[in-house]
């Protein structure tokens, strides 16, 4: 009984070994759920404002047109940029309870309805008018889409800071560029590439998160090294404070 208690008490004050960090890939797309979830966000927004009427996917970008046309399109581009725009004169099969659009019943149908098939869009709205529709939008949909631009550039840090370490290593230890292709055959040349692509980070939040990974290797690699960088010229290595708040993965 006495063993049995001592070997319990041995395991109770074993020390818990720390839980291993989650691989990088999960900070990914962990970042690529909430890129998603920020962009649906201004979808139904969009939505919600009758510019759900028409959708189309043109690749990197897509269009949603309002169910009145004078009220013009928005387009979300990929990269988080938004714009608000006039559509454009439009000639299709127009849908009929027969035939869907653009079907070939449908254009058979342009022929005797023809007034049916042409979409004059917003080219016939006054300036003044258009310009309260844009601002409108704009009011409206400004701080999701705001939000989901800073959603992608999270995501696009956190690849950039994912893909750092062998890039740097390589760099170092081959001269391999970060940019280019011309070999850097010097420690004085790669001290060199490494300090102009430092300084050459934003001043914002997701360039101080990428400093911090050169920095990190600075002094855990190269400082270390027989080649390390003059302590005159570490300076430039000093955090700088970034523009703004942190967001969404910086946090």
């Amino acid at each position: 009984m006495t063993l049995v208690l001592a070997l319990s008490s041995a395991r109770a004050d074993d020390p818990v070994p720390a839980p291993e960090p989650p691989p990088p890939e999960e900070v990914v797309i962990y970042g690529e759920v909430r890129v998603q979830e920020a962009r649906e966000r201004v979808e139904r927004l969009l939505e919600d404002m009758g510019y759900g009427d028409e959708v189309v996917d043109e690749g990197d970008h897509v269009v949603f047109r309002h169910v009145e046309a004078w009220k013009g399109e928005v387009v979300l581009w990929d990269d988080g940029w938004m714009e608000v725009r006039r559509q454009p004169v439009r000639v299709e099969g127009h849908r009929m309870p027969w035939a869907e659009t653009d079907s070939a019943l449908a254009w058979a149908g342009c022929v005797v309805w023809p007034w049916l098939c042409v979409h004059v869009g917003g080219g016939t709205v006054g300036h003044r008018k258009w310009l309260g529709v844009e601002t409108r939008a704009v009011q409206v949909v400004h701080g999701p889409v705001e939000e989901w631009g800073d959603r992608i550039a999270d995501l696009a840090t956190n690849r950039t800071v994912d893909s750092l370490p062998p890039r740097l290593e390589a760099l170092w230890e081959r001269g391999e560029p970060l940019a280019g292709t011309e070999l850097l055959p010097t420690p004085a040349a790669r001290r060199e590439a490494i300090r102009a692509y430092y300084v050459s980070r934003t001043d914002t939040v997701w360039g101080a998160v990428v400093r911090d990974a050169i920095r990190s290797f600075v002094y855990g690699v190269i400082q270390g090294s027989p080649d390390p960088f003059p302590e005159a010229e570490l300076g430039v290595f000093a955090p700088l404070p970034a523009s703004g708040a942190p967001t969404g993965e910086q946090r």
